[in-house]
């Protein structure tokens, strides 16, 4: 299969005559995608690559408190913490008392968590109501744009506490971008000119089912591939200016390049994002809330009637187990190996990783499951290979020239985790429910990022030895990988019509107010069937 026909096969222009016109009617009830509304979602997660939370603002998140705090072994009161072996205690003063400054990281991830776990649960499913979307993502990104701006402020030590409520102001608003861009793409999908072709056709349904799934692989490791172009790019920029003399040497030798970094990356994400907005149709809008819900309870009532439904929906709670799974893994291992200039080469990886797998599914015909299979099998190489280090001391992630060949690996194998994923949960959520099953998606992500790296503190502490900690790691992709491998697609797709069927029916009792759970409830339908 040539290149061509790989990336660059356009979904707006095809062969009509292969999809004939048939009887049925277009399942999603949208205006069609168009071209620029496409490249707008492309360039959105070009300005969306993270890179700022997971590094400049990190650092000055440790650089400013430590600058600030005291060591509390001193004998001499509010001595300066040493500033040249960051192993020695460190405290600042906070309410009444002092925290330790590595407790305050510990301290913004469960405040944000609990934060997004509740804005997930509450308002995820709005993303399928009217403009909630598109009005949330747009919110939510000039909250995050505008806290990556602000620390360019905040130079002096003394700011740390504004810089710790800008941090979790950061982290909740990333969070909830990556949410409502994701929601966003099953949509965006189905609407492309080619995928709607299919739908409305007379082709048989496993015929179409194949177009869809090859445009929502494609589309999602498309615009991945272009969040670590962005990466690239910023890192690349970035580096570059580091190089620019201040001072008696260069600028990336002073604390202030942290807050140049994430400033700039700040200004890149607008200039990215602000196209997406300005190019997705007017007409875009979902159905109208539901009559028993308002904007606080539809949340909360969608979730509670997925989950009294969860035996229809096996397939699609499976796998949001397995990915809390896997996802933990993903963060521990980057965790593990920790972010450098390196990022370079993983960026570089990180396309070459998307593309190469992309083209290899499309050349063999692979399905969302199994390529998905091949991704986490890849990724779990590193916690292997690490899990060798514990019993020798020359090979196993131990060596400079290892380091290197595993962050190109983590690179070229962990990036498309985040592409097929999406999909492989596109493929088993239900029509419409694309918001609510992405924000239980998210909140499954922000729960698992902080235990594994905890597990492999404690195993650490008890061992001393942090290779111990990779066989846990490991553990993470192979019983996720096991799960997986018992979803069946096909009969996902049966469970998802007989649950779009059912739920059609109650909005059209609904509507005519002669709705009751009851009457409605998927039991009932199926015993009926029966």
């Amino acid at each position: 299969m040539s290149l061509k026909e790989n990336f660059f096969t356009d979904p707006f222009k095809f062969d009509e005559s292969l999809y004939s016109p048939g009887d049925k009617e277009v399942i999603e009830k949208q205006v069609p995608t168009t071209r620029k509304e496409l490249w707008g979602y492309y360039l959105y997660y070009n300005g969306d690559n993270g890179l700022p939370i997971f590094s400049y603002i990190t650092n000055l998140m440790l650089y400013l408190p430590y600058n600030a705090g005291f060591d509390p072994t001193s004998p001499t009161p509010n001595t300066p913490c040493n500033q040249n072996d960051n192993t020695k205690p460190c405290n600042v003063y906070f309410g009444s008392g002092s925290v330790p400054v590595t407790s305050l990281s510990l301290y913004i991830q469960a405040i944000g968590f609990v934060i997004q776990f509740l804005l997930f649960t509450t308002f995820g499913a709005l993303a399928d109501y009217g403009r909630w979307n598109v009005r949330i993502l747009f919110i939510a990104t000039i909250i995050a744009c505008a806290t990556q701006i602000i620390p360019m402020a905040f130079q002096d030590a003394s700011s740390w506490p504004a810089m710790m409520a800008i941090t979790i102001i950061a982290s909740i608003s990333y969070g909830t971008t990556l949410v409502f861009y994701a929601a966003a793409f099953p949509t965006l999908t189905y609407n492309l000119p080619i995928v709607r072709a299919a739908r409305a056709s007379n082709m048989p349904e496993e015929e179409v089912a194949l177009v869809t799934e090859k445009w929502l692989n494609h589309v999602s490791t498309i615009s991945t591939t272009w969040s670590n172009i962005g990466l690239l790019l910023v890192t690349g920029s970035l580096t570059a200016i580091a190089q620019a003399p201040y001072g008696e040497s260069i600028i990336g030798n002073y604390p202030i390049f942290n807050n140049i970094g994430t400033a700039f990356c700040g200004a890149f994400w607008v200039a990215n994002a602000i196209w997406y907005f300005i190019w997705i149709p007017k007409e875009r809008v979902g159905p109208p809330l539901p009559k028993e819900t308002n904007v606080l309870t539809v949340g909360w009532i969608s979730l509670f009637r997925a989950v009294r439904e969860a035996r229809r929906l096996k397939y699609a709670f499976l796998y949001i187990i397995a990915y809390f799974m896997f996802s933990d893994g993903v963060s521990t291992i980057n965790s593990l190996l920790g972010t450098t200039l390196l990022n370079l080469v993983t960026g570089i990886a990180s396309i070459l990783g998307c593309v190469v797998l992309l083209w290899f599914q499309k050349l063999v015909g692979l399905s969302t499951k199994w390529a998905l299979m091949i991704i986490l099998g890849a990724t779990a190489l590193i916690p292997l290979w690490g899990t060798f280090g514990i019993g020798f001391t020359t090979w196993g992630i131990h060596t400079k020239t290892e380091l290197w060949l595993v962050f190109f690996w983590s690179g070229f194998a962990t990036a498309p985790v985040y592409a097929w994923q999406q999909t492989m949960l596109a493929e088993l959520t239900p029509k419409g429910k694309a918001g609510l099953f992405f924000g239980l998606f998210g909140v499954a992500n922000k729960a698992s990022s902080w235990i594994g790296p905890l597990v492999i503190g404690a195993i650490t502490n008890v061992t001393n030895n942090v290779w111990d900690g990779w066989p846990f790691v490991l553990a993470l992709f192979v019983i996720p990988m096991i799960m997986i491998f018992f979803i069946d697609e096909n009969q996902a797709r049966i469970d998802i019509a007989e649950y779009d069927r059912i739920e059609a029916d109650a909005e059209a009792a609904a509507a005519q107010g002669t709705y009751s759970p009851e009457t409605y409830s998927p039991e009932k339908a199926i015993s009926e069937k029966l």
